[in-house]
C-alpha cells in the first residue's frame, strides 16, 4: 500500500495559493527533491492535494519505498535528524516553512517524537491465523501484574530506548496498563507525558493525579478513547480509537479502586473485562512536586490503535457501553 505523508505549512510565511496552483512545477520540484532526501528513486513520490486554508500538502510515497521513509524518520536511524532536517531545506529553498509531517493516516508529528516501527505489532483474536498477529492465552507477569493479549488492537512502539536491553533495564520489572484519550491529544502526551488533574477518577478534589488501567476494555470507553471515523477512498467508513500502552512504576500506584462508569442499577450484573474484577479497574498515580505532568512514573511506550468498519459500540467487547454513562458521548461530533 502506499504511504500517506501529510506535511503541514506554516501558512503565515508561505504562499500556500502558489503551490496549490502548482506555479513553476513547484509541486514536481518539491517531490523530487523529497525523493532525493529519503534516497528514493525519482516520482515515487505524488502529491495528490493541497488544502490552501489549512496549509497541509497531501502526498503519498509509492509501495515499497514507504517503509524506507518511515525506517529513515524513526528514533533509530542514525540520521533521522539529518533527514527531517533535509525535508524542511526542500520547503524552505521554495520559500516554505514546515511546522509538522506526518506518516499514515493517525500518524504522529515525527518533529515532535519519533515513532520506533521495530515495536509495532498486531494483537489477533483467539483461533487467529498467524498473520493476523500475535496472540497470548495465559496472561504474562508483568511486575507481578497480569498482562493480557490486547486481541484487537494494533500497536505502534514510541521511541524510549536505544533497544529492548535498555528498555528492560529501566521498565523491565514496571506494571502494564493502558491509558485512553483522545487522538488529537496523542502528540502532547508523548512530548510531555500524561497532564494530571485534580478532579474526577473519585478522588480527593484538589490533590494532583492520573488515572490509568490494565484493562484496555476499559481505557476503550468512549469518555476517554473518545472514538472518531473517517471516509476511506472507497467511501466507507472506518472507526478509530487511541489508548497509550504504558509502564507504570509499582512504587507509584496509591490506589487501586474499582470502575466508576457503570450505572448504579446495573453495578452488580455488567463485567467490563473478563479478565478483571470490576473492583480492580483504576489505578491512580498522583502527582510529585507541582509538576503538570507525570514523567517519571509512567511511561508511554506504545499507541494502540482500534481500527473497525462499525461504530465500536457494536464490537463484543463493547457491549457494556450500552449501561454506562457517556456512552454517547462521541454521537454529537460523528
Amino acid at each position: 500500500q502506499e504511504l500517506p505523508i501529510i506535511i503541514q505549512l506554516d501558512s503565515d510565511k508561505t504562499d500556500v495559493k502558489q503551490w496549490a496552483a502548482n506555479t513553476n512545477g513547484i509541486q514536481e520540484k518539491f517531490s523530487g527533491a523529497l525523493c532525493q532526501a529519503f534516497k528514493i528513486p525519482k516520482q515515487t513520490i505524488r502529491i495528490d492535494g493541497i488544502e490552501i486554508d489549512a496549509g497541509i500538502i497531501n502526498l503519498f510515497v509509492q509501495p515499497p519505498y514507504g517503509q524506507n521513509v518511515v525506517d529513515s524518520l524513526n528514533g533509530t536511524a542514525p540520521d533521522a535528524a539529518a533527514r527531517m532536517n533535509a525535508v524542511r531545506k526542500c520547503c524552505q529553498d521554495l520559500n516554505a516553512n514546515v511546522e509538522s509531517m506526518t506518516l499514515g493516516e493517525f500518524g504522529l508529528k515525527i518533529e515532535d517524537k519519533l515513532m520506533d516501527p521495530r515495536w509495532n505489532k498486531k494483537y489477533a483474536w483467539p483461533n487467529s491465523p498467524p498473520e493476523q498477529g500475535q496472540y497470548w492465552a495465559t496472561p504474562i507477569d508483568q511486575g507481578g501484574k497480569p498482562y493480557y493479549c490486547p486481541s484487537g488492537w494494533t500497536r505502534f512502539g514510541v521511541k524510549v530506548a536505544e533497544d529492548e536491553k535498555e528498555f528492560d533495564s529501566r521498565w523491565g520489572n514496571w506494571y502494564l496498563a493502558y491509558h485512553g484519550t483522545r487522538g488529537e491529544n496523542a502528540s502532547k502526551i508523548l512530548i510531555s507525558g500524561l497532564r494530571v488533574s485534580t478532579n474526577g477518577c473519585f478522588y480527593g478534589d484538589g490533590i494532583p493525579r492520573v488515572y490509568v488501567s490494565p484493562s484496555i476494555e476499559y481505557c476503550a470507553h468512549p469518555r476517554y478513547a473518545f472514538p472518531w471515523k473517517k471516509a476511506s477512498k472507497n467511501g466507507k467508513d472506518r472507526w478509530y480509537q487511541l489508548v497509550f500502552q504504558c509502564r507504570v512504576n509499582p512504587e507509584s500506584v496509591q490506589k487501586i479502586g474499582p470502575e466508576t462508569l457503570i450505572k448504579n442499577e446495573y453495578k452488580a450484573a455488567v463485567k467490563v473485562d473478563p479478565n478483571f474484577n470490576n473492583n480492580e479497574l483504576e489505578w491512580i498515580i498522583l502527582g510529585k512536586n507541582n509538576e503538570g505532568f507525570i514523567t517519571k512514573d509512567i511511561v508511554c511506550y506504545g499507541l494502540l490503535m482500534r481500527i473497525s468498519n462499525s461504530d465500536p459500540v457494536s464490537l463484543t467487547p463493547s457491549a457494556w457501553w450500552k449501561q454506562s454513562y457517556h456512552s454517547d458521548i462521541y454521537k454529537s461530533s460523528t
